[in-house]
């Protein structure tokens, strides 16, 4: 038979895993780090031309996604961080696969993963500066 407050602490473990998967699951599409349900930005990652465009206030509760002018300056250091990592991991997986090839192998090999990825390395390293760092609560 199970103790009153073993169960008590199990539905807390499962209620605090579920707020957290939730909130993954909103940092991941990119939604509203408040009702995480509005979009955070205008339009797809895959539309090159304003990819990195927020929407000024959210659409379902209207968060502001601006918490202060230059809020999101600081979100390059993140941006440069996963660049780095991308330069990291390719080179090196390059360098494994092709037993150190010429220079132009690397040079394809690290530039195409990393401009590929610079929509989305952008948008993220937006959604990670709002949501750990744009004090919305720890309630919501």
């Amino acid at each position: 038979m199970k103790d009153l407050s073993q169960e008590i602490r199990s539905s807390n473990t499962h209620e605090a895993l579920g707020k957290e998967n939730k909130k993954l699951n909103a940092m991941l599409h990119c939604k509203c780090p408040v009702c995480k349900e509005g979009d955070m930005f205008k339009t797809s990652a895959l539309n090159m031309s304003k990819f990195n465009e927020l929407n000024k206030n959210c659409k379902e509760c209207g968060f502001d996604f601006m918490p202060e002018p230059g809020f999101y300056q600081i979100s390059m250091f993140f941006t440069y961080m996963v660049g780095v990592a991308i330069f990291v991991v390719f080179g090196f997986l390059t360098y494994l696969a092709f037993n150190d090839p010429p220079l132009w192998v690397y040079y394809v090999t690290i530039f195409i993963p990393t401009i590929l990825s610079t929509p989305w390395n952008l948008r993220y390293s937006k959604v990670v500066m709002l949501y750990y760092f744009g004090d919305i609560g720890e309630g919501q």
